[in-house]
């Protein structure tokens, strides 16, 4: 039988730890699955060590030596003994059986990746996330779980492409390199992370009888801006296409529709793109000067 490590990232999360921790300390002993829990945590000042270390001795709190955000999974999975590692962030609670039918699936396939759980709001009363599905679309990728027809595939196990949060292979993690750090602070490392699996030949897929419930970047939300999130947003994004994709019916696709959604989001109001695209080139310049 395949045991996990449910790895927790946190950086200044106490109050969501509160409200989320003993829905996961509850999990692990429910599960048939040999589980443990670590906090990995990315330099708070917030309390969240005392707290941990006073109210739950069962779960083991690991300090990052710095803070790279998910990427601090990088080094942390590389020393885990596990096989399957079960990535969360500190503003999700879960259904008490949600490890299990998320863990199995490495056991009947061993190209698995990924598999992914159902995804609620934070109160249970919409689904966030289901199967995701990539693009792209205008001349820009895409991921969503909004699909047209999304609805009807909602209990439906199948492919998916999301890697935000979820249970991974640890060795097929470090094969690929973990997260890429180009992405940093975040927004696209997760969705990279996909595609180079898929492109390796492993399997991510979507198991709707696991449950979790998510705030939806609830430390993120803190640390930045409206506006620096959408600019970074559009920055990774384009770092991800100019990394990821090539060819002449790609550049072509993706030139043509540029002029069209820089007018656009001007008349919307919404600079994030603008300044996200000239962050992006501003990165690449500056790393072919530095590579000569």
């Amino acid at each position: 039988m395949l045991s996990t490590r449910i790895v927790i990232l946190n950086y200044n999360g106490r109050e969501m730890l509160e409200k989320c921790l003993p829905s996961i300390v509850d999990a692990a002993r429910a599960a048939t699955t040999p589980t443990t829990i670590t906090v990995l945590d990315n330099g708070s000042i917030d309390g969240s060590e005392p707290f941990i270390l006073d109210n739950y001795p069962v779960v083991d709190f690991v300090k990052a030596p710095e803070n790279l955000v998910l990427c601090s999974y990088n080094d942390y999975l590389k020393n885990m003994t596990e096989p399957v590692a079960i990535l969360l962030n500190n503003d999700i609670r879960v259904d008490k059986d949600f490890i299990d039918p998320l863990v199995w699936k490495f056991n009947e396939d061993p190209a698995m990746f990924l598999v992914a759980p159902r995804v609620m709001n934070f109160d249970g009363t919409a689904v966030d996330s289901a199967d995701t599905r990539a693009e792209i679309r205008a001349g820009m990728f895409r991921a969503s779980a909004q699909y047209p027809g999304h609805e009807a595939h909602l209990m439906v196990p199948s492919r998916t492409f999301a890697a935000g949060f979820g249970a991974i292979s640890r060795e097929k993690f470090m094969k690929l390199g973990g997260y890429d750090r180009r992405y940093f602070p975040g927004i696209m490392e997760d969705a990279d992370l996909c595609l180079r699996a898929q492109r390796a030949g492993y399997r991510l897929y979507y198991e709707p009888r696991s449950v979790v419930y998510h705030m939806g970047q609830a430390s993120f939300k803190k640390a930045f801006t409206d506006l620096k999130r959408e600019t970074l947003a559009h920055r990774n994004t384009f770092l991800f296409m100019w990394k990821n994709y090539s060819g002449v019916l790609f550049w072509v696709n993706h030139l043509l529709w540029m002029p069209l959604r820089i007018i656009y989001s001007i008349l919307r109001g919404k600079p994030g793109f603008f300044l996200g695209l000239a962050e992006a080139i501003r990165i690449i310049a500056a790393g072919r000067r530095t590579s000569r």
